[in-house]
């Protein structure tokens, strides 16, 4: 429900509340390291695996999605509650993780260095 490359920062993204599609890539691609946010800048993001993203959480029941009618017809994505209530759990994990940032450097460091091309 919650694995992919883009899952976190999406929802973290929706966090403060719903967003057009387009503010919504937008934000993902200019955020900065922040609370609750689970990364560096991601100016690569790309429409085709925003997508993606968002059709796995809409199927994972995490997140809304509403349709405007009309022309041009805009897509608005916002949480669902149990995907608020996985943020707020999952929060200590994170600033554990920022806390000890040295500690998980070295240890991605050593597991790549380990693993064979």
């Amino acid at each position: 429900m919650i694995s992919g490359e883009w899952t976190w920062d999406t929802l973290v993204a929706l966090y403060d509340g719903p967003l057009h599609y387009t503010r919504l890539l937008d934000t993902i691609r200019n955020q900065n390291t922040a609370p609750r946010w689970p990364g560096r800048k991601h100016h690569h993001l790309q429409d085709s695996p925003l997508n993606r993203t968002l059709r796995r959480l809409e199927e994972a029941e995490l997140v809304q999605h509403t349709r405007e009618s009309g022309f041009p017809g805009r897509a608005t994505y916002e949480l669902m509650p149990a995907a608020r209530e996985l943020l707020v759990a999952a929060t200590p994990l994170a600033l554990w993780a920022e806390e000890h940032s040295e500690l998980v450097d070295r240890v991605r460091h050593r597991r790549k260095a380990a693993t064979p091309d």
